[in-house]
């Protein structure tokens, strides 16, 4: 399992590191806004991820705390993407363990790490404006998006954040300003476009999700990861 690798991976570097994991996102979310990670490592095929959505939300939970991406699948429209949002590295599921040893103490000493060759280039002007309107989204607003996405009226949106109604609404309303729409059906395509906008975009990684993570004041793919003493 690619968890177990990681988690190898990390112990290679310091025994003393400590690894949280998280089969989802909402339990990612969750262990980085309860503890202080030192680096993130997502794999996007996570069950409740939502492409890019997942990767701006964890980056407006833990900002400044470097997020690397986790795929079995080399596509460098999905590694440019992820780097526009803010992403610091990618780590190939394909590499070998001494390369996620090396990518990872890059990550951790606040460095980038994209697979060498790959030219991540300039984006469209379109793609580039539209990450800017999606990162300046807050967390809430980004939950309400994600809700939106998936189907949920207002009144079960409220329920599920433990939101008034009201204030999910007001929600809605910042969001349709930021994304500079007028709709709950064009902020949903925004969001989508995230997905698109650089190519028709080949899949993500439909590889077995293994959601590791290390701990050191961190977290790591769809784990955290930090380096001081265990996480309570």
């Amino acid at each position: 399992m690619y968890a177990a690798a990681l988690a190898m991976a990390v112990q290679k570097i310091d025994p003393a590191i400590l690894v949280d994991s998280a089969g989802t996102l909402a339990e990612a979310e969750a262990l980085a806004s309860a503890h202080t990670h030192d680096l993130i490592l997502l794999d996007l095929m996570l069950p409740d991820v939502q492409g890019f959505s997942g990767l701006a939300l964890l980056r407006a939970t833990r900002l400044g705390v470097p997020i690397g991406i986790v795929s079995g699948r080399d596509d460098v429209a999905v590694m440019r993407q992820a780097a526009m949002l803010g992403a610091q590295g990618f780590l190939s599921k394909s590499s070998a363990i001494e390369r996620v040893v090396s990518a990872i103490r890059v990550l951790l000493e606040g460095g980038q790490w994209f697979p060498n060759g790959v030219n991540l280039g300039a984006v469209s002007d379109q793609t580039a404006a539209l990450a800017a309107r999606m990162g300046s989204l807050s967390i809430a607003q980004l939950r309400v998006l994600r809700a939106i996405a998936s189907g949920r009226q207002n009144k079960q949106i409220a329920h599920d954040l433990d939101l008034a109604e009201p204030t999910v609404k007001s929600h809605l309303s910042a969001i349709f300003r930021k994304l500079a729409v007028t709709n709950r059906t064009q902020a949903v395509l925004q969001l989508q476009l995230l997905d698109e906008s650089e190519s028709s975009r080949s899949p993500y990684d439909r590889s077995s999700i293994d959601p590791a993570h290390a701990a050191t004041s961190a977290a790591a793919t769809s784990s955290l990861a930090s380096s001081a003493s265990p996480m309570s």
